[in-house]
């Protein structure tokens, strides 16, 4: 039982660093938190999913729940179906799967947290927005380009398509 504390206390601490570096960001007071578009929920989402491919599958769902319940109540279902999703859908990182994302005529995949993180989960995009070139300005490291071979070389992380 003390490794899973030790274990979740260092996700934690990784949550809270992830927060201080939002609120340094000279936009922070702009930022308007909402669900599904919260990179402290994308935190926590992230540890959760790692608790759950380590096995601790109730832990983990208990902690992106209790994260949902506490800051976005009403959308505890909506989580649950994501949950599942991600863990049916989820791809490892590969050369072939990279390889495909080219093929598919991808150019980047975005991080939903600050890299490197290995429980980072990626969605792959097609060409930069509004969103994701804002991105670039916030001196963020959460886009990682596929046609340089050597920013994905020791990538960690799941890809998953958006449904979108």
């Amino acid at each position: 039982m003390d490794e899973t504390y030790a274990y979740v206390h260092e996700l934690l601490n990784r949550q809270m660093a992830l927060r201080a570096k939002i609120e340094d960001s000279p936009i922070a007071g702009d930022i308007q938190f909402e669900y599904g578009h919260d990179y402290y929920q994308e935190e926590t989402r992230c540890m959760g999913l790692r608790m759950i491919r380590d096995g601790l599958d109730k832990e983990g769902e208990k902690l992106i729940l209790d994260f949902t319940t506490e800051h976005y109540p009403g959308n505890e279902e909506n989580e649950k179906k994501w949950i599942g999703k991600m863990m049916r859908y989820l791809n490892a990182i590969t050369p072939t799967l990279i390889d495909n994302l080219l093929a598919e005529g991808y150019t980047a995949l975005q991080s939903n947290v600050e890299l490197p993180n290995e429980n980072a989960i990626f969605y792959p995009i097609y060409d930069l927005n509004t969103d994701t070139k804002r991105l670039l300005f916030m001196d963020s490291n959460i886009l990682i380009d596929l046609k340089q071979a050597d920013a994905y070389e020791n990538l960690q992380g799941w890809v998953y398509y958006t449904s979108t």
